[in-house]
């Protein structure tokens, strides 16, 4: 049996450094996959834990759709989310990506927007997610994962945009 062959059985041994640096490397690349593999970007909110808010300002009745199935529908003036953890929480949803659509009673898509994994994320000092706005003439429509959208006044929107 060669030095080298004996090595192999014994990593203490320094006369084969080839052999007790390959098999560090592959130990040390399965450790850092392992710990990868259960981290996520600190402060991101766990799945379980998101949730869809909808602020209809509009006059219309608007149906929120979430990978094509409606989950609930608002008449105008109405909000869900608006209070304090009061959004449509996860568990009501289908499982991510959510497809989120707001709809007007034809069936219109208002507005769209994507929600992924990881896409919300709150720290002691900041908070971000997924939102989306639409100003229509007949009043703005707001959806959001997250923190809800601040900004300017409603605009005007365009002539005919609130057609049903």
């Amino acid at each position: 049996m060669t030095r080298c062959a004996a090595a192999r059985r014994d990593l203490r041994n320094p006369g084969c450094p080839r052999t007790v640096s390959l098999t560090m490397k592959m130990l040390a690349t399965a450790v850092l996959c392992v710990l990868l593999a259960g981290c996520t970007a600190p402060g991101t909110v766990p799945d379980s834990a998101m949730s869809l808010s909808i602020q209809n300002g509009t006059t219309l009745v608007v149906t929120l759709v979430v990978n094509g199935r409606p989950v609930a529908t608002l008449a105008p003036g109405d909000c869900i989310g608006c209070q304090l953890d009061d959004g449509i929480a996860a568990s009501r949803l289908p499982p991510l990506p959510w497809q989120v659509e707001a709809r007007s009673p034809s069936g219109r898509v208002l507005v769209s927007m994507p929600v992924r994994q990881g896409d919300v994320i709150r720290t002691a000092d900041s908070w971000k997610g997924d939102a989306v706005r639409v100003d229509l003439s007949c009043g703005r429509l707001d959806v959001w994962s997250g923190p809800p959208l601040l900004g300017p006044a409603p605009g005007p929107g365009s002539p005919g945009d609130c057609s049903p």
